[in-house]
């Protein structure tokens, strides 16, 4: 064999590990890439998967704190219902008492009677 013959099937040799070499390498990198894309699908469902538990969180907690002021409202609701109820009652009681008063003294003027106040 010649030199020349020698040195083509060398270089062919070269060119084509080199290529299978290139492709190897291209394959590792669009590998490479592949997992870098899962990985940041992974990371970025990591962060909505804490964030959402993070806000149920913050339900779970304002609810409770609802609940609580709820209760606190109720209770101030139904203890002014109480005094607002014994207003009523007061101001009918004081009415009654009242009319009643006036009869018996329109009573007693026409017999020509009167209370009796003492004077201090």
């Amino acid at each position: 064999m010649s030199l020349a013959t020698s040195y083509r099937f060398e270089t062919q040799t070269e060119k084509t590990s080199l290529k299978r070499a290139l492709n190897r390498q291209k394959e590792r990198i669009k590998y490479d890439e592949l997992i870098v894309a899962r990985e940041s699908i992974v990371k970025n469902e990591k962060k909505v998967n804490e964030q959402a538990e993070w806000s149920e969180g913050l339900e779970t907690a304002s609810g409770s704190g609802r609940v609580r002021e709820d209760l606190v409202r109720m209770n101030h609701e139904t203890f002014m219902t109480g005094k607002a109820l014994v207003a009523v009652r007061r101001k009918a009681l004081q009415t009654l008492l009242q009319k009643e008063y006036d009869m018996y003294e329109t009573e007693l003027q026409q017999q020509g009677k009167a209370f009796y106040f003492k004077r201090e």
